[in-house]
């Protein structure tokens, strides 16, 4: 026998009653302890009855429950019995919903056969996830189920969009917060280019990774092919391996939304961005709405403490000698390095230095620091803003010297434990003057379009409406989604639009909706807000153990000579790459330098 449910069996009632309003004395039932008159009218319908808040007054979540089924008369009585018409009207809505009752049968059948059960099997267990009784709740549910995305669309879109896009936002065109009874989801809009490598074992992941000859290579034509302007950002990203390749490397707009299990995006791509955007961006640190900003991306003074001083700077004569030492792994001689040992490999050892790095980097014009001897690789990183110019002719570097896309943005690197990225903001939160324009969801042919206008809407030019349209709904996507108690919004809406009466046991019931609703929105704000502070939490003790593992310092002593080696990192020095290199192409400018030394199997052996 099946448990008894508040549901939507319960609301078909309540529907019915509805339709009978007119012709019959139902709604003057003395056990309806819960109406509502719509404006211009005089009838009382029924939302709750003495037995159904009997029943549930003294559970757990008996005022959700209520809330629930309250919203849920409200919303249906606009379709039904006014005629409401967004996207869809109700005739639309129903024979949607029977076609998904219909495909529920067939699947019920499906399973029935490949799980080796019956079909009332699988139909009951249908029904039970859907939390119905019968096809006919089944139906109804898919009824309100589309009722309410449609409505939650036309309000997002049309009664309060200004509204909702200010608090969505952030941040006023005026630079001021718009920030309310919830955290501003502070949307920015990204895309990047990921080549995928692996990460080492944990204890090893910071300094000894690897990469293979065709992830070095791909790497280094990847930013040569940015670096020379010879395509565009989008044209590159379809080197790109992930899927948003196909798209530019266009990931649409990322939101700070989190809970107390954080967010979904690696922390690394998200969190870095902010970090570069917000810290080591010094026109944007300084910008009036910073501390507006910086609140909303839960970037607090403790953030930035453990975040580093800088952001890393990495030559562009580092990616050329990626590219350049892909492929060596033995001198002229075929004599290999170390017995062979991947780690130690010239690409490598460069991967290690500058690209296997947890916090954002940018790319800079410039060559490498200059070295007579081995050197600590994170000393060498300190010597790199010499200002020395690896190639003045190539186009894409602005006025700092940093890695631009063809509009200027910069280009940001990071490694994840997906590989490396490269990525560059579109817009960012410091443009919120051209919000208004930007997230915009006016469509070709509509009055108030602008097709030359910069926006999300026109990012992708196409001759199909419906990539405009299926940007456009992005954004009211975005919108709905970023306020997890948006419901709550809807139910006030439609509560203003009736007069609402709780008479007899339900007297006081309503104050303890508005009660329910508050303190929703509250626990949600703190969930935001701790989800936030862990993530940062868990990325900035990554970035502390990174340091500890790249710069403990230690010294060894040659198993040849029986010399000791200068004291050194982890990381191994850049000149054993580059002399080693040398022993392949120009091996007489070599002349075994003495942290190289042959094995009494003939191989090299770095001591350090």
């Amino acid at each position: 026998m099946k448990k008894s449910k508040l549901s939507i069996t319960l609301v078909t009632g309540f529907i019915a009653a509805m339709a009978l309003s007119a012709c019959s004395n139902v709604t003057l039932d003395k056990k309806a302890i819960v109406t509502f008159t719509p404006y211009g009218s005089k009838e009382k319908v029924a939302l709750l009855t003495n037995d159904v808040y009997n029943a549930y007054k003294g559970t757990t979540n008996g005022i959700s429950k209520f809330y629930d089924k309250i919203l849920e008369v409200l919303i249906r009585y606009e379709f039904k019995e006014k005629g409401f018409k967004g996207e869809m009207n109700y005739d639309e809505i129903e024979k949607w919903a029977t076609n998904q009752v219909k495909e529920q049968k067939e699947t019920a059948d499906k399973n029935a056969k490949n799980n080796g059960t019956t079909y009332d099997t699988e139909w009951e267990s249908i029904l039970e996830s859907k939390n119905v009784e019968d096809e006919k709740g089944l139906k109804e549910y898919y009824i309100y189920d589309k009722e309410k995305s449609v409505m939650e669309t036309w309000f997002a879109d049309e009664y309060s969009a200004d509204a909702l896009k200010e608090e969505f936002l952030g941040v006023a065109a005026d630079g001021s917060s718009t920030e309310q009874d919830v955290r501003s989801a502070m949307p920015y809009h990204i895309r990047h280019i990921l080549v995928k490598v692996e990460e080492a074992s944990a204890d090893e992941k910071f300094y000894k990774g690897t990469v293979t000859e065709e992830q070095a290579n791909k790497i280094f034509k990847i930013v040569e092919t940015l670096a020379k302007g010879e395509k565009s950002f989008t044209e590159t990203a379809l080197m790109s391996e992930d899927t948003s390749n196909e798209k530019g490397g266009d990931v649409g707009i990322v939101t700070n939304v989190a809970s107390s299990v954080g967010q979904t995006m690696v922390n690394e791509f998200r969190l870095g961005l902010y970090a570069y955007d917000n810290i080591y961006d010094a026109t944007n640190a300084a910008d009036a709405a910073a501390s507006i900003i910086q609140k909303g991306l839960g970037i607090t003074q403790n953030v930035k403490d453990a975040l580093p001083a800088n952001v890393v700077e990495v030559p562009y004569e580092a990616f050329v000698n990626l590219g350049k030492y892909a492929d060596v792994t033995a001198d002229a001689n075929n004599t290999k390095l170390a017995g062979g040992s991947t780690a130690l490999y010239p690409r490598n050892i460069i991967w290690n230095k500058y690209f296997n790095l947890h916090n954002v980097f940018v790319i800079k014009n410039a060559k490498k620091a200059d070295y007579s001897a081995l050197a600590n690789p994170r000393d060498e990183f300190d010597n790199l803003a010499s200002n020395t110019v690896y190639d003045a002719s190539l186009p894409r570097f602005n006025a700092q010297g940093y890695l631009v896309d063809e509009k200027g943005n910069v280009i940001v690197g990071v490694r994840s434990q997906f590989g490396i990225h490269f990525m560059v903001i579109e817009e960012s939160m410091y443009d919120y003057a051209e919000f208004a324009t930007y997230y915009d969801t006016k469509l070709p042919g509509e009055e108030g379009y602008d097709k030359n206008a910069r926006s999300y809407v026109n990012y992708i030019r196409s001759s199909e409406f419906s990539d405009y349209k299926n940007r456009a709904d992005d954004i009211t996507k975005a919108i709905k989604s970023f306020d997890q108690t948006y419901d709550y919004r809807l139910y006030n809406y439609l509560k203003s639009q009736v007069t609402i009466e709780f008479k007899d046991a339900a007297k006081g019931l309503g104050n303890k909706i508005d009660e329910y609703i508050k303190a929703q929105q509250e626990n949600n704000m703190y969930k935001q807000d701790q989800g936030l502070a862990e993530d940062w939490r868990t990325y900035t003790e990554m970035l502390a153990l990174q340091e500890s593992n790249r710069d403990a310092q230690y010294t060894t002593k040659n198993a040849i000579t029986g010399e000791m080696s200068p004291t050194l990192t982890r990381l191994v020095p850049e000149k054993v790459a580059d002399d080693f290199y040398k022993l392949k192409n120009e091996p007489t400018a070599v002349t075994d330098p003495t942290y190289l030394k042959f094995t009494e199997e003939g191989d090299y052996y770095y001591y350090a």
